[in-house]
């Protein structure tokens, strides 16, 4: 008769494979993660230039009327 640790099924504890399985799909999501930040930082950062240049002018040109 097998015991449970024999069958390589987990009593409370994490087994080297389920860490290793675990340890994988974070690293790739965090891969992943980066790869998206490269993409969109950016786009991002022209869009809010783009933003506070508007908001800038508006408030000189408010600034020029008083």
């Amino acid at each position: 008769m097998h015991t449970l640790a024999e069958a390589g099924v987990a009593t409370g504890m994490m087994t080297e494979a389920m860490k290793n399985a675990v340890t994988t799909a974070l690293n790739g999501v965090s891969v992943d993660v980066f790869e998206i930040i490269t993409v969109a930082l950016p786009i991002g950062l022209g869009i809010a230039g783009v933003f506070i240049a508007i908001r800038l002018g508006v408030n000189f040109f408010r600034s020029l009327a008083n």
